[in-house]
């Protein structure tokens, strides 16, 4: 598939087990001669190596981007650290540095996180640059946005104990004279450990990393509260509720009468004690001790295996405490209101998900312990299966079930997930449950991890939209097949229920 860049044409392409990313000038007059030449003939540290060749009469400028990703894609699924984050930070920096030093303008560096690219497995970042002719010099308000939206878009921080870092990044972001210089000099400082910027007027609290982010979006793009509302990402907030449970427990008088008997045992052994049998001068001593911790020990069994008999037990009401997010806390309270008698009920579901890690695993399904009627269903019987994410047509079969006294299996094809399923081997079935969905050997990274050096740590995407699903090869060496044609990296492609996609050497089909 072919995007217009600009002046440019953008597509993608294996070549010779490659993946490239490829832009096609046909005016060479829109490119600088001399920028031309020094990207061919050196290779310039932090930029995407890259290959020029002239066509006729176009330009045609390739990248290699085998193996890496976007640095958007990576930080999807990635927790950014204190240190991470600062060393993207001084990445950002030094390429300019390297631009300078070969004579090469600001204004052809790509600031766009789905441009840069970079490996899951480190933090380092290669760029893109075009030798565009005319391209500004003063990058400054280009590079204000491309960080400010690495804060509040892409990146997910990391919980830990910092200083308020993204704050006093976020005041000299907000400096109507911010530039490279500035942004390189809070760096040295910084690592320095010196406070190089300070607010015009002074904060009289500290403001956690979120709520920088949605100051820092309000502030530094000009927008008001209401269009912030829209854009700011949500700021999860703890909040605590209580859950009211039944547990079975013995009652108090099984305790009491326990208590009762070990306080006999200890007096018995303090009056023997009192009339001197314990004296060494007692030649009885030994054969009086075997006897009373013999006695004392039957006593202890009968007392338990009474006391503590399982019909003995009773049930009582618990409240527990559960820590929860603000996202969250109207499901939790619907499930407290449903606890109680209150609201509509609700079907509640054991769920049983698998990773594979090479390892044999049973299909995927969800069983249900106990339906809106608290008929309980046991294991060992058939059971009423439901596919996640399908509310219709439940009651139905239910009631019948509950009328008949007898279980009914759902129509699986109704109610069917997308999944995949692997081929060769155990033949694991895996159902698909969010999407984006990922396909790999990084396990951190994907949400089916394979333990094979032939797939690539981030392999593939499969994504989901209005037009259907749609299958990604993530710039692997070995590349991604449908049908037994292989697809070009980093461009989805249109994948049917029934369809066989390859992975390298590892083969699955797709069923939606």
């Amino acid at each position: 598939m072919d995007v217009r860049i600009g002046e440019c044409i953008q597509e993608f392409k294996n070549e010779s087990n490659r993946s490239m990313m490829r832009f096609i000038f046909r005016d060479e007059s829109r490119l600088s001669g001399y920028q031309l030449e020094m990207l061919k003939n050196n290779r310039i540290p932090m930029l995407l190596r890259s290959e020029i060749l002239k066509v006729d009469q176009e330009i045609r400028i390739s990248y290699d981007i085998t193996s890496m990703i976007p640095l958007n894609k990576i930080l999807e699924r990635k927790e950014t650290g204190r240190h991470e984050f600062l060393q993207y930070l001084r990445q950002i920096t030094g390429v300019f540095d390297q631009l300078e030093n070969h004579l090469l303008d600001y204004g052809g560096l790509i600031l766009d996180s789905s441009m840069i690219y970079g490996s899951p497995a480190d933090d380092r970042i290669f760029f893109v640059y075009l030798p565009i002719k005319g391209m500004e010099q003063d990058i400054s308000e280009s590079l204000r946005q491309f960080i400010t939206n690495l804060i509040i878009r892409d990146m997910k921080f990391r919980d830990e104990d910092a200083d308020n870092y993204i704050q006093r990044l976020i005041e000299v972001l907000k400096a109507p004279d911010f530039s490279l210089n500035t942004l390189s000099s809070w760096l040295d400082n910084f690592a320095r450990g010196q406070n190089h910027t300070q607010p015009a007027k002074a904060y009289t609290q500290t403001l956690d990393e979120a709520a920088a982010h949605v100051r820092a979006q309000q502030i530094i793009t000009g927008s008001g509260p209401e269009q912030s509302r829209q854009k700011k990402p949500e700021i999860e907030e703890t909040r605590i509720s209580t859950v009211t449970e039944k547990r079975t427990v013995y009652p108090l008088s099984s305790w009491l009468f326990l208590g009762s008997a070990i306080a006999a045992i200890i007096a018995l052994f303090a009056a023997m004690a009192a009339k001197g049998v314990f004296e060494p001068e007692n030649p009885d001593m030994l054969t009086t001790i075997a006897g009373m911790v013999l006695i004392g020990g039957a006593v202890m069994w009968l007392v338990c295996s009474r006391a503590f008999a399982r019909e003995r037990k009773t049930e009582k009401l618990v409240e527990k405490k559960i820590h929860g997010q603000k996202g969250n806390h109207a499901r939790i309270s619907s499930a407290i209101a449903s606890s109680r008698g209150k609201g509509p009920k609700k079907h509640m579901y054991r769920k049983v998900e698998y990773v594979n890690k090479s390892i044999p695993q049973p299909e995927t399904r969800e069983s249900r312990s106990e339906n809106s009627y608290g008929i309980s269903v046991s294991d060992s019987k058939p059971f009423v299966e439901r596919r996640h994410g399908s509310d219709e047509n439940l009651y139905g079969p239910i009631e019948a079930a509950c009328a008949a006294d007898r279980t009914v299996l759902l129509d699986q094809k109704e109610n069917a997930m997308p999944s995949i399923k692997r081929l060769g081997g155990d033949g694991e079935t895996v159902v698909i449950r969010q999407w984006p969905y990922r396909i790999g050997r990084m396990s951190g990274q994907v949400d089916y991890c394979i333990n094979n050096p032939a797939i690539g740590r981030i392999h593939a995407e499969l994504t989901k939209g209005p037009d259907g699903y749609c299958i990604t090869d993530m710039n692997t060496r070995n590349g991604t097949y449908i049908n037994g044609t292989r697809i070009e990296p980093n461009t989805g492609h249109p994948i049917k229920s029934g369809d066989r996609f390859m992975l390298a050497n590892e083969e699955f089909q797709f069923f939606g």
